[in-house]
């Protein structure tokens, strides 16, 4: 082999290199011609082809003012909820409904009329198809995520019903324009959702707070029950059995001034005054007035519907308010109004 045979072997080598193109990278507009072209060629074997494509985004009502009255509208639907719609122009519906009926695609464009329940019908397969292969198809582009888990749904009758069960905000719209069989026809697709949240927006840092004071202010907030007592005795069993109505039963040591407010742990809380308030029993926190309480028994009676106020102002109206000379020995009546039902007797008798 002479060196002129190796030269020209080499720039044929040479050649063929730098002649052979790159690998483009998968855009996001090819992307969705290739998953549109599939699906319609699965769907019912129409061939087409997608002349342009356009992405959009724009609020809701802006995006259905401009729609065609032709389309016919369908919805879609993610996790059970509508969440957009696709848009099929007459001629596209009209190609599907002739692939499958006819087996053919006719040669003159169809005439303009309302789209019906059999389009829908006969749409679907394409639909349900080119959102199948949407999402893998996207994957790693811009669109991606976007048309995830969203299914066919049901015919929107126009634009003012679809506006009506869509949320509003900032849709996403995707326009495909496409060449039915040899090119003499022309239709369009547009797939209008949401736009997408962005997942790599920084996430807004937690507030700091002050876990004492969080922990203060829950606390202070939280439901406290407090019981006011107004004397501890026993009573047998049986003399607890045979009360009646009308009985008088004797405090001994017992004065408006022995209620004591218990915590529901038991603790003792503050000495408080006997007394009413608007028609009801209340009593009102004040310092104890000495070591006489020391000697009553244990035991209990507890008084229904009282009312705990600690309001200053209030101090007033429950002193004027308080009736009878109470400043010895009390007694309890049993009146008939105020007769206890069993629950009640219950927390009457609770040292019994």
């Amino acid at each position: 082999m002479t060196d002129s045979s190796h030269i020209s072997i080499l720039r044929r080598m040479a050649g063929q290199a730098i002649g052979t193109p790159a690998v483009s990278p998968l855009t996001t507009s090819r992307a969705v011609r290739l998953a549109l072209v599939k699906a319609a060629s699965d769907a019912g074997g129409l061939v087409l082809r997608v002349a342009s494509t356009a992405d959009d985004v724009g609020r809701l009502d802006d995006l259905l003012g401009g729609l065609d009255p032709g389309l016919m509208l369908v919805g879609l639907d993610r996790r059970g909820a509508l969440a957009g719609f696709v848009a099929v122009d007459m001629q596209l519906r009209a190609a599907m409904v002739e692939v499958q009926t006819t087996g053919r695609l006719l040669d003159h464009p169809a005439d303009d009329r309302p789209a019906t329940g059999t389009d829908k019908a006969l749409c679907d397969p394409l639909l349900v198809a080119f959102l199948q292969a949407l999402p893998p198809a996207v994957m790693t582009t811009a669109y991606d995520g976007w048309v995830d888990d969203v299914s066919v749904g049901d015919r929107l009758a126009d634009s003012r019903l679809a506006g009506l069960l869509l949320d509003d905000g900032d849709y996403r719209v995707l326009r495909m324009n496409v060449e039915l069989g040899a090119g003499d026809r022309l239709g369009e697709v547009m797939l209008v959702l949401p736009v997408q949240a962005e997942s790599d927006a920084p996430d807004t840092p937690a507030p700091v707070l002050d876990w004492g004071t969080a922990f203060s202010a829950v606390v202070q907030d939280s439901a406290a029950m407090l019981t006011a007592r107004l004397h501890r005795f026993k009573m047998p069993l049986g003399q607890a059995q045979a009360l009646q109505v009308g009985q008088v039963v004797a405090l001994p040591g017992c004065t408006v001034n022995s209620v004591r407010l218990i915590a529901a742990d038991g603790s003792f809380v503050a000495q408080a005054k006997l007394g009413q308030l608007a028609g009801h029993r209340a009593v009102r926190i004040e310092l104890p007035p000495g070591m006489d309480m020391d000697e009553l028994v244990s035991g209990s009676v507890a008084l229904p519907d009282m009312a705990l106020d600690m309001a200053p102002d209030m101090a007033s109206d429950i002193s004027d308010d308080m009736t009878g000379d109470m400043t010895g020995d009390m007694s309890l009546q049993f009146d008939e109004s105020d007769q206890p039902d069993d629950h009640d007797m219950a927390g009457l008798l609770e040292g019994a």
